[in-house]
């Protein structure tokens, strides 16, 4: 194990961590932050967290990057996480956005998406609403900045604990398949999700999407970073479109482009017009 992070390797770090991913870490987290990198230093033949600086820095080798940034970002996620934004999203916003047009186009973004529970779990709900995804016309694109975490999503494929962090036996046992000790999601409810790696401070990602999900992601950012991002994701929302943050997130003081809207206790933000 490397000797405790100097000041110094931990004023670098954070400010290095922040300027690639945004992520604000302060003096306070140096314990976390030791215990994160620890790994990495192992993986990478580090010795010090200095020369793990120094060639996350330099640039040649895009592989310390991803794993810095695959351990210092927060994959907190399961199924149907704060469930009353999935009965809204159901009883509510689904039906309004498609109205009695039920094929047309829907394009969602779970951004942020972790491993890939948020995405899947309106999957699920999008097919209570629709009952056929084939012959629906749907697309849900899930975004993370971490590799590892999208690689995980696209895998499909969930443990015994994490198919039992907010899933009901009966939805495990419709929209899942037994895959060794695992469980894997249905082919049709993998078929109108795609993942990818992206960073929310410079997304590559287009649009435009009806619905936007990035729940629980905002209060990572500085202030200054948290309004970058909010700006990006207005951008590539569509006219009508709706924006689902965390619970205890706000837009107040962060944006005057959207206002705030209440159903059942979920609040979202629309454009205003």
């Amino acid at each position: 194990m490397a000797a405790p992070m100097a000041d110094r390797e931990l004023l670098l770090f954070t400010q290095y961590i922040a300027s690639v991913c945004g992520v604000r870490l302060d003096s306070s987290k140096r314990y976390l932050l030791e215990s994160r990198l620890d790994e990495v230093l192992r993986d990478t033949g580090c010795t010090t967290y200095g020369e793990l600086y120094a060639r996350a820095r330099a640039g040649a080798d895009r592989s310390v990057e991803r794993k810095i940034i695959d351990a210092v970002t927060t994959n907190e996620t399961f199924f149907f996480r704060d469930a009353k934004v999935f009965d809204v999203l159901k009883n509510k916003l689904v039906p309004d956005l498609l109205g009695d047009q039920p094929t047309r186009p829907l394009a969602i973004w779970s951004a942020a998406a972790s491993t890939g529970q948020e995405a899947y779990t309106i999957a699920i709900v999008l097919e209570q609403i629709l009952f056929d995804l084939a012959k629906a016309n749907v697309r849900i694109t899930g975004t993370d900045i971490s590799e590892a975490a999208v690689n995980a999503a696209n895998r499909c494929e969930y443990s015994p604990l994490e198919v039992g962090r907010g899933l009901e036996p009966k939805l495990l046992a419709k929209y899942f398949t037994q895959w060794g000790k695992n469980y894997k999601v249905r082919d049709d409810l993998r078929s109108i999700c795609r993942f990818q790696v992206d960073n929310l401070l410079a997304p590559k990602t287009t649009g435009p999407f009806d619905l936007i999900f990035c729940r629980n992601v905002l209060i990572y950012f500085a202030a200054v970073d948290k309004a970058k991002v909010v700006d990006n994701l207005l951008s590539r929302l569509k006219k009508n479109g709706i924006l689902l943050v965390g619970g205890t997130e706000s837009l107040l003081g962060v944006t005057e482009r959207v206002r705030r809207v209440e159903t059942a206790g979920v609040g979202y933000y629309v454009l205003k017009s």
